[in-house]
């Protein structure tokens, strides 16, 4: 049956979850602050009755649950249980986190030093490294899918000098998990389900909607964000999303340098530069060897201050897939792509 926004606040979820506040929607469902039967403190993620009737998005509901649970990292949020109330609504319970999504910060201020970035980036490198260890492949990082906790340390933690900040990956529910070698990979939710995901942050092989994506994708899209981050600019941007795969699949992605007028060292060059590689062969091969560069260039970086870069209005809410671009991406595949 459906419900107005924030119905549920008030109510109990499946005899365990007291329903406190609505703290988000979307067009797939809510997310709402609950408490367990001992108070603790949870995020619960309810679907919404619309797209329950869709078998694709309760496959990638259900996908979402299962496969944030076997990756054990602190950089990944965690899922504390998912199943069905008795009136057939599907949930998830997370844990609830204090701060806010990257893309929030990124509205707010723009751009970020890269004493911001850093920590931020070694984070989600952390955090894809154990995701891709347990053979999961994310396809869908972008700010919105990176928040940025707000800590309550212990003495034994300030003692030993950890970060108030932590960043933990949001949303596995576009991931692949990869099969072995020899053996077919999972079948995919949908026929477009390889190319789901925001345009923007997106791999080139990955927006031509290839079955062999790989971490390699994720690597790209990390990239990107950081590109974003510290520069205050997509390293790509177009009119529409047409526009902007047309020139990723065409062409290398730009420096810091020449996006923000502003000289950048060489090393942070060379690592944004391979990250996101539209090769992706000549790209990092791993999470852990990125972020061993990372840790390296973080050592002879500075902070020294720059002034404000020269903007246009960053296009990044438009560039998610829709339904309409969905069906234009082969074409612009053939058109982008060099012999």
């Amino acid at each position: 049956m459906s419900h107005d926004p924030g119905s549920l606040s008030g109510t109990t979820l499946a005899g365990i979850y007291k329903m406190r506040r609505l703290i988000g929607s979307g067009g797939m469902g809510e997310v709402y602050a609950a408490e367990g039967k001992s108070g603790e403190k949870v995020a619960i993620k309810v679907l919404h009755d619309k797209a329950a009737q869709d078998k694709d998005l309760v496959a990638r509901f259900h996908r979402e649950a299962a496969i944030a649970a076997q990756i054990e990292s602190p950089h990944i949020a965690g899922i504390l249980g998912a199943g069905k109330d008795r009136d057939g609504r599907l949930w998830i319970a997370f844990e609830l986190l204090s701060g806010e999504g990257l893309d929030e910060r990124l509205r707010r201020e723009q751009y970020l030093s890269f004493a911001e970035v850093a920590p931020v980036v070694d984070d989600a490198l952390q955090g894809l490294g154990a995701a891709h260890k347990a053979d999961v492949v994310h396809r869908d990082i972008k700010p919105a899918n990176l928040f940025i906790e707000k800590r309550r340390l212990s003495a034994r933690e300030i003692a030993a000098d950890e970060a108030e900040e932590r960043t933990r990956i949001l949303d596995f529910g576009v991931s692949k998990i990869r099969s072995p070698k020899g053996q077919r990979s999972e079948p995919s939710l949908t026929a477009f389900d390889a190319t789901l995901g925001s345009f923007a942050y997106m791999a080139p092989e990955q927006v031509r909607g290839s079955a062999r994506v790989d971490e390699r994708a994720d690597l790209y899209a990390l990239g990107a964000v950081a590109f974003r981050a510290l520069s205050g600019r997509l390293p790509f941007e177009g009119q529409n999303a047409l526009t902007l795969i047309a020139l990723k699949l065409d062409r290398e992605p730009p420096t810091l340098s020449s996006t923000t007028g502003d000289a950048w060292p060489a090393a942070i060059e060379r690592f944004l530069a391979r990250m996101m590689a539209r090769d992706r062969e000549k790209r990092f091969a791993s999470a852990d060897e990125a972020l061993a560069t990372w840790r390296r260039v973080c050592r002879s970086m500075g902070n020294a201050p720059r002034k404000r870069p020269r903007m246009l209005p960053v296009r990044e809410e438009r560039t998610d897939v829709t339904a309409r671009s969905i069906t234009s991406i082969s074409s612009v595949s053939k058109v982008g792509t060099r012999p």
